[in-house]
């Protein structure tokens, strides 16, 4: 046998296609009939064209990752998985389970007449209103810091790992103003993370991830379906603690302070706007659907 492709190699392959297309399968089966009980419960809300869609579908990307980590983890013994990649799955899985929660629960019960991060804490501290999205914040700020604590971080590395996953969540959600944005911007971090990161591309939960994304990215593009904040968080959350699990110190910072300009931009300025104004990202952003 060549020696790149020992045992060991194969296992891992084996255990990435079964990762890959175990989020990817899940997830499009689950769609349709996810789809016709949303709407049959009411849980609909009009999109940015004013079309009535079901929203929270994110619950579909919350049963593809969760039953494909409960299989890859019950034939691990099958794969050789080692105790790093187990970690990774059930950190993803306790952290992308803890913001599919506080997601659904903006989705169906949140108030829409405040909007942007500083929006929910200045009303909590001028009116003492306690918003579902004052709310998300400070519970997926818990939800980062237990993520991190998760993997093993410590000290500094444990303030910067619970702030990455907490605003990388944050951050598809402000990228969930369009069809397939957000899916999107999930596959350039994907990308990204691959590029800084021989680990990261080595974990099977990568792979769920991407496979997972891929499943959904359809419905979003025709705009059939509203991932809602149930899905953007549990994404975005997820994609934060691949960065936290699988990255140096260094990268883990300045992908933080990365997360920390767009958060502070997007306080003061249109993502939406923005993107419209620059053609490159006009371009990519409409790239799969028709332009509005």
């Amino acid at each position: 046998m060549n020696p790149f492709f020992n045992d060991t190699m194969l296992r891992l392959i084996a255990c990435i296609l079964l990762s890959f297309w175990g989020g990817y399968l899940l997830t499009n089966q689950l769609m349709e009939p996810l789809k016709k009980a949303f709407v049959a419960a009411g849980f609909v809300r009009s999109n940015y064209r004013g079309q009535h869609i079901p929203v929270g579908l994110g619950v579909s990307l919350w049963g593809g990752v969760f039953g494909t980590m409960a299989l890859l983890l019950m034939v691990g013994d099958v794969f050789h998985m080692s105790w790093l990649q187990q970690k990774d799955l059930l950190a993803i899985l306790t952290v992308s389970t803890g913001f599919l929660v506080i997601g659904l629960l903006d989705d169906l019960a949140g108030n829409r007449d405040t909007t942007g991060l500083i929006g929910h804490i200045r009303r909590w501290l001028t009116q003492g209103e306690v918003t579902t999205g004052f709310l998300k914040a400070v519970f997926g700020l818990l939800l980062g810091f237990l993520g991190a604590y998760l993997s093993g971080a410590e000290g500094w590395r444990l303030l910067l790992g619970g702030l990455t996953v907490a605003l990388s969540a944050n951050s598809m959600n402000l990228l969930d103003l369009r069809p397939g944005r957000a899916c999107k911007g999930v596959f350039f971090s994907l990308v990204l993370l691959s590029l800084v990161s021989m680990r990261g591309l080595e974990s099977p939960a990568f792979w769920l991830l991407l496979g997972a994304t891929l499943a959904y990215f359809p419905d979003d593009l025709r705009a059939c379906t509203m991932m809602g904040d149930a899905g953007s968080n549990l994404l975005g959350g997820g994609v934060g603690m691949l960065v936290v699990l699988t990255c140096s110190t260094t990268t883990l910072g300045v992908w933080l302070a990365a997360l920390v300009i767009l958060h502070l931009y997007a306080e003061k300025y249109s993502i939406s706007e923005t993107i419209e104004r620059n053609r490159l990202l006009r371009w990519i952003d409409v790239l799969g659907r028709q332009a509005s």
